[in-house]
């Protein structure tokens, strides 16, 4: 596949700062939180097994309602205690990433540099936070009363199991925004999530360059101490 680039734009360009500040007011989720509370926006992605017949954007769409659903007829329960809230978001969303690939390019040339033990923790404290952030603001953007859109295919290459769709998520006052996601077929004929790109930034690389600079000037142990302070809770 070759080496992953995304979009190679800086943290804090112009053009990420607006598509970032549009979201997080719309969501009410602080701005310190820094780009994927715009999870928010696999909202679509399906509980269901991924199968080799369905598309990707069946994947994606399938199970709306569903996660939809169990936050409206179970609001309290999951307001009351938030770790119930990241369990099932973590059951229906966390099997349609690929972590591996995620974990390799987020990580970059650090990757080799770090123990097996160390690419463990990070995994798990990486993945486990975005699952967190995706949790609370999914719960307050559906508080609003406003249901994205399911995921249109804007290219897709079945021999080289390749696929681009995209999502308009209505924000109140103004444009919707766009969320693309980048999703590959696997040897094991799933169709997986590499990377989402909000208005056209991705996350995968702003989280690399943010990292990144982490380690270089601080250390790896450094930043999965962060990780794994911000998830101790649960």
């Amino acid at each position: 596949m070759g080496v992953y680039r995304g979009s190679e734009t800086h943290l804090h360009t112009p053009c990420l700062q607006t598509g970032m500040k549009r979201l997080f007011n719309s969501f009410r989720v602080p701005m310190s939180r820094i780009v994927l509370s715009a999870a928010i926006l696999v909202v679509s992605v399906s509980a269901q097994p991924a199968q080799a017949e369905q598309q990707p954007d069946t994947l994606l769409s399938g199970t709306i309602e569903q996660l939809l659903g169990e936050l409206r007829g179970n609001r309290p329960e999951y307001e009351a205690d938030m770790c119930q809230l990241y369990s099932l978001v973590r059951s229906l969303v966390l099997p349609h990433f690929w972590i591996n690939k995620i974990v390799r390019i987020v990580l970059g040339k650090h990757f080799k540099e770090a123990s097996p033990e160390m690419r463990s923790r990070f995994s798990d404290a990486f993945m486990e936070m975005m699952i967190r952030t995706y949790a609370t603001a999914m719960f307050e953007y559906t508080e609003q009363g406003l249901v994205p859109p399911p995921p249109e295919i804007l290219e897709m290459d079945e021999v080289a199991g390749t696929a681009l769709l995209r999502q308009r998520v209505p924000v109140f006052g103004q444009a919707p925004v766009l969320v693309d996601y980048d999703m590959r077929r696997t040897t094991d004929d799933h169709w997986q999530i590499l990377d989402i790109k909000i208005d056209h930034i991705s996350l995968v690389i702003t989280y690399r360059l943010q990292y990144g600079h982490m380690i270089r000037t601080k250390g790896i142990e450094l930043l999965l101490y962060a990780l794994e302070k911000k998830i101790e809770d649960c």
